[in-house]
């Protein structure tokens, strides 16, 4: 029982507050850059974040596999402080009081083709956080969402597209609930604390976007309206005593310009996010961010509710490596409570030009590919 609530972390975090799958499995570039994405995204990760950019993907686009890991500062610093935890010695969590613990996993494929573009999403995020000595418990938040997503796009006029994904999610939890230490020095296996958060429903979303290209031979601006889980996305319970809270909808407007040089690409924008939720702070909506492309590598930073984020890339033919050191903010205006986080990543990327022609986007990777 020594290490349960360490394991506790780490397992599950294959598992935040946000609600909204396009909010929480952003990619580790988007991080990188204070979270913008969907002005950029040209690749079969349309799919998840921005269905019209589909037609800016290749002809053939594969997502083979990509894995996304991360954790708060925090969480890192305990690392030591873990290691000597005794769920039956309360005096053990003594460090841990007024420390939010936070974890997520996400696991992604998909395959963009010419008329229909398919994924699948893995995304399991944990927080935890030890409250009231006099009765120790731990306020403890966990999702586990599954997610098969189909999508299509298609053009408006020579510059403007417009997309569409449809969605079945399978979520555990998305709640919070509060474990006591007795609860955890009971538990003889991890499943013993993951039946606490039985809850589990299976929903049916759609994302509906438009993307408009101005042909400018220099800057190529792009502006793009995106409308995630359009009228919100409920569960049907399945199992459990009630169905998971239900995704809220989310409107978000991107803008950006970017330059297509030799032996370089440099993009810059800026994204608002629920537009449509006007009880939410500005500051807490708006994010900006920039990357540079170089042969072999992207470097990244941007400005996320309030703070700055930072994030590289190494490519190497099909294989590309990511990592990222960002702020969140979960409190309710910026500047309130940020949440240190660093997060990294590995993905495997086929692309195939309407030729058949295998491209491995080695160097320069985010150069705008070939319009279908």
């Amino acid at each position: 029982m020594k290490l349960i609530f360490a394991a506790l972390i780490f397992a599950f975090s294959a598992q935040s507050f946000a609600q909204s799958l396009g909010e929480t499995t952003r990619s580790i570039r988007a991080r990188g850059m204070g979270g913008v994405l969907v002005p950029f995204v040209n690749d079969a990760d349309a799919l998840f974040v921005n269905p019209a950019a589909l037609k800016r993907a290749a002809a053939i686009d594969i997502k083979l596999i990509e894995l996304m890991a991360g954790a708060n500062k925090t969480l890192v610093d305990s690392l030591d402080d873990l290691q000597n935890i005794d769920a039956n010695d309360p005096s053990t969590f003594n460090d841990f009081y007024g420390k939010k613990l936070w974890a997520q996993g996400v696991g992604k494929a998909a395959i963009s083709l010419p008329l229909i573009s398919a994924g699948y999403l893995y995304d399991t995020e944990v927080t935890a956080e030890l409250h009231n000595p006099a009765f120790p418990q731990f306020e403890t938040y966990f999702r586990s969402d599954q997610a098969i997503y189909l999508g299509t796009a298609f053009s408006l006029g020579p510059s403007t597209y417009f997309g569409m994904s449809v969605k079945r999610i399978t979520r555990q939890g998305g709640s919070t609930q509060e474990l006591s230490i007795s609860d955890i020095a009971d538990s003889s296996s991890l499943s013993d604390i993951g039946d606490r958060f039985a809850n589990k429903g299976q929903g049916y979303g759609a994302d509906l976007a438009i993307l408009h290209e101005i042909p400018l031979p220099i800057l190529k601006p792009t502006l793009t309206l995106v409308w995630q889980d359009v009228g919100n996305t409920a569960f049907k319970k399945t199992e459990g005593d009630d169905a998971p809270v239900h995704i809220e909808q989310n409107l978000v407007f991107g803008a950006g310009v970017g330059m297509d040089l030799p032996g370089l690409d440099w993009v810059i924008g800026v994204e608002g996010r629920r537009l449509l939720n006007p009880e939410i702070e500005i500051g807490k909506k708006l994010h900006v961010g920039t990357e540079i492309s170089l042969p072999l590598i992207d470097l990244r930073a941007g400005y996320n509710q309030g703070y700055l984020s930072y994030g590289v890339g190494v490519n190497f033919l099909i294989f590309h490596l990511d990592a990222v050191s960002y702020t969140e903010e979960t409190g309710l205006y910026p500047g309130q409570d940020g949440d240190s986080r660093y997060m990294a990543s590995l993905s495997i990327d086929l692309s195939f030009d309407a030729n058949f022609k295998f491209t491995d986007n080695n160097g320069k990777r985010r150069k705008l590919k070939q319009r279908r």
